[in-house]
């Protein structure tokens, strides 16, 4: 029976990578460098070293990742002011798990700061128990590092578990931590194989709550 549910943010609770997307895309160009979306998908659900580390490979010059990312953060901290969104139903479930009585936690690759600000702004931060970021792990997603602290945090076994996550790193993450994995993709489609090792993949947040209790 699933205790806990942990979720994902960026995709999953805020709609944070269309905006990733434009800022990483506005930064290059300011700054005369190729970047494409197919490169920018490969960012989604990782950490910022892994991130670093794909461009690097990709630049073949660090001074340019170096550039290109602080370009984009600075661009993507604006946006954020005024266009960050909730996806939808994202309070609404989350209210609802915890008058059920469930634990609900958070565990996302970004940095504690930017999870904060994020959170709080559309008044989430507060709700959850217990919070694991980027810089708690040496490996991030799609490795289970991230959510076996994060069960481990929230005091239940990963089988007592629920995770929440809109991509492909997340989900193999959350199956490999060996939690219930409940998708519910948001940019990038999901594999076949990923969707297979999923509890059920949803349409939206709306229908979490329901999902998480049939489970027995």
């Amino acid at each position: 029976m699933i205790k806990a549910v942990i979720f994902d943010m960026d995709g999953t609770l805020v709609d944070t990578e269309r905006l990733g997307i434009k800022a990483w895309k506005a930064g290059s160009a300011e700054l005369g460098v190729a970047i494409d979306e197919a490169l920018i998908h490969q960012f989604i659900g990782r950490t910022l070293p892994d991130v670093m580390d794909i461009l690097d490979k990709h630049y073949g010059s660090h001074e340019t990742t170096e550039a290109v990312y602080v370009r984009h953060k600075e661009i993507r901290d604006e946006m954020v002011k005024t266009e960050l969104e909730l996806k939808a139903g994202a309070a609404e479930c989350i209210d609802e798990l915890l008058a059920a009585g469930y634990h609900v936690g958070l565990a996302t690759s970004s940095r504690l700061a930017t999870a904060e600000r994020n959170l709080k702004m559309v008044g989430l931060f507060d709700k959850f128990e217990t919070v694991t970021c980027g810089e708690d792990v040496v490996h991030g997603k799609p490795n289970p590092e991230m959510y076996l602290l994060a069960c481990k945090r929230a005091g239940f076994a990963p089988e007592e578990c629920a995770v929440v996550e809109d991509s492909r790193n997340g989900c193999v993450s959350g199956i490999t931590a060996g939690c219930h994995v409940f998708a519910v993709p948001d940019i990038v489609p999901l594999p076949q194989d990923v969707v297979d090792g999923c509890e059920a993949v949803l349409d939206s947040l709306f229908d979490l709550a329901a999902a998480v209790k049939a489970v027995r």
